[in-house]
């Protein structure tokens, strides 16, 4: 059976983090409206993989794709090298290579838009850029006013990481990559790294999920960050959708809404980990005989304790 991790976090976003197109002076947020018309900022699967990419190009040991140029003449455009074997977000976020038949990977970690969770109150900012005239030397000229929308709100991330990390079909990889020595075929077509290595490239994209954060693409106008709220870690055979029921009443963790993940999908769910950033603390779930989550160890959030419980998915997820 396949083995996944079910993330859910809770995270507190300001400002304006994640801009859409702009319309006349106004640099507007992306949101959404849903169906009881409520305005929910949101922030694309496209900028958190952005995001994490960058952080996992500062580790030690992890390459990113430097992306090429593919077609031909004025139709050249930036395109994915596609080696998974060297460039872990080619791993864990897949890739496309036009060739014929193309070459391409589905991505082993999911990962959702960062949506508000309820209605999100909009404010718009004025600036304007003005003449440098504490400058001896200045242009002269007028003041070029712009607006920017801004807003403080909790959204979820919802993330799905599966065991096919550092696991590949051989269609996935080229001839070169099959002869490298660095992959070794476990099954017919599969082929997969060494287990250090695989656990090393979740580990790493885990320290980002779950302990490092990351900036936001626009942080270079202010400290845009992520601020971890609540993250919920379901460890699972199955198939187990809690997204919905990992949420916050008046910036609390609704504990009724988390109660009923055991109540439906106790049965399904190895290991659970609730970590509540704000109160500093861990909390382990286990299935028991019952088929119910029973929690077996509460810890002080610390180091130590995030370490634990990412070497613990990683332990579960690579075997």
């Amino acid at each position: 059976m396949p083995r996944r991790a079910f993330i859910a976090s809770i995270i507190k976003v300001s400002g304006n983090v994640n801009a859409d197109i702009s319309v006349g002076i106004r640099v507007p947020m992306k949101k959404i409206f849903n169906w009881k018309q409520e305005v929910k900022a949101f922030v694309s699967a496209r900028c958190i993989r952005r995001c994490i990419r960058e952080r996992l190009a500062e580790k030690k040991g992890l390459y990113i794709d430097p992306l090429q140029l593919v077609g031909a003449g004025r139709e050249q455009q930036l395109g994915d090298i596609g080696n998974p074997i060297k460039y872990v977000d080619d791993d864990l976020f897949g890739f496309l290579v036009p060739e014929r038949p193309p070459r391409k990977r589905s991505s082993p970690v999911k990962i959702s838009p960062l949506i508000s969770l309820h209605h999100t109150e909009i404010k718009v900012e004025f600036a304007a850029r003005f003449p440098r005239d504490f400058l001896k030397e200045y242009e002269k000229g007028n003041p070029v006013p712009f607006e920017i929308e801004v807003a403080e709100w909790l959204g979820r991330l919802n993330v799905i990481v599966s065991d096919r990390i550092g696991r590949f079909e051989a269609l996935e990889l080229t001839e070169d990559m099959l002869k490298s020595g660095e992959v070794s075929e476990v099954e017919k077509g599969v082929y997969q790294l060494s287990a250090e290595e695989r656990k090393k490239r979740l580990r790493a994209l885990l320290e980002v999920l779950l302990w490092e954060g990351w900036e936001f693409p626009r942080g270079s106008e202010s400290p845009c960050t992520p601020e971890f709220y609540y993250a919920v870690v379901a460890l699972t055979e199955h198939f187990t959708p809690i997204f919905s029921y990992v949420d916050v009443s008046d910036d609390e963790l609704d504990k009724s809404k988390l109660a009923k993940i055991s109540d439906i999908y106790g049965k399904l769910i190895d290991r659970m980990y609730v970590i509540d950033y704000r109160q500093g603390v861990v909390d382990v779930y286990e299935r028991g005989s019952e088929g119910t989550l029973t929690k077996v160890k509460s810890s002080k959030l610390d180091s130590e304790t995030i370490r634990e419980v990412i070497e613990g998915i990683c332990e579960y997820i690579v075997v």
